[in-house]
């Protein structure tokens, strides 16, 4: 249908509009992040901000979570936690790292078995990819517990599970603090029907912080928000974290 140097103009048109539509998609992105930065969003807000600027949803989302597994190794091998200068940190997560850190000793076993027990090379490549990945994953996501502690500090508490998840409450609506134990949650945020607010670690929390009046939050990017009278989240040392608080509350 068309001539060489015809065939030849028009793979150059098409590939300068694609060219185009990138570097416009990628400023998009940036301008996305910078204006989510300006605001006070942390790093990972930002990303997830620029990313739905340019992608749909899901695919955002997704991509989202991707990044950040590596965006939180990267921030650990520098170790340099994910918090503002000035605030407050409060770890979380010491009861399920013993856990990731068991999956990734036994990644070396189930490599070795893999080797023994299949014979297609084939399957064994792949498994072995798969391996290494899951690997990685499981690290990230170490990584991104260690580095994306709770914060307190401007008038707020953010509390986080790792990259997936991040509720802010101001601290001027927290009426008191207490360490209460509650377990038998099943998802990573949920809120219930009177209005609490839970952020388990495994399937327990260990902090309870009761509202002056009901506020509003979204569990997921996304999702109508929810009224909540009472947060429920989990710390490595609650004594510290009650201290915190009360002290942020005080000083507010």
């Amino acid at each position: 249908m068309f001539s060489l140097g015809e065939a030849v103009a028009v793979g150059l048109l098409i590939e300068v509009l694609l060219a185009g539509i990138v570097i416009t998609e990628i400023a998009l992105a940036r301008r996305a992040f910078k204006t989510s930065r300006s605001r006070g969003a942390d790093g990972q807000e930002a990303l997830n901000q620029a990313l739905s600027a340019v992608l749909p949803a899901p695919v955002a989302k997704a991509m989202g979570m991707e990044f950040g597994l590596f965006r939180a190794l990267w921030r650990w091998i520098r170790r340099k936690p994910d918090a503002p200068e000035g605030h407050e940190i409060l770890t979380y997560g010491s009861e399920i790292k013993p856990i990731m850190w068991t999956m990734v000793f036994l990644v070396p076993l189930e490599i070795l078995a893999v080797e023994f027990l299949v014979p297609w090379t084939v399957v064994r490549i792949v498994l072995l990819v798969l391996s290494v990945y899951g690997t990685v994953w499981v690290l990230g996501f170490i990584a991104a517990l260690s580095i994306r502690p709770h914060i307190v500090g401007d008038g707020k508490v953010v509390l986080r599970f790792a990259h997936f998840t991040q509720i802010t409450i101001p601290l001027e609506l927290v009426e008191s603090v207490r360490t209460e134990r509650h377990s038998g949650y099943r998802r990573a945020v949920q809120i219930d029907d009177a209005g609490v607010l839970a952020m388990p670690i495994g399937d327990s929390t260990t902090l309870s912080v009761k509202l002056r009046e009901p506020y509003p939050v979204a569990p997921k990017p996304g999702k109508p928000t929810q009224e909540v009278s009472e947060v429920r989240f989990a710390a490595d040392n609650t004594r510290e974290a009650v201290r915190v608080l009360t002290a942020s509350i005080t000083a507010g």
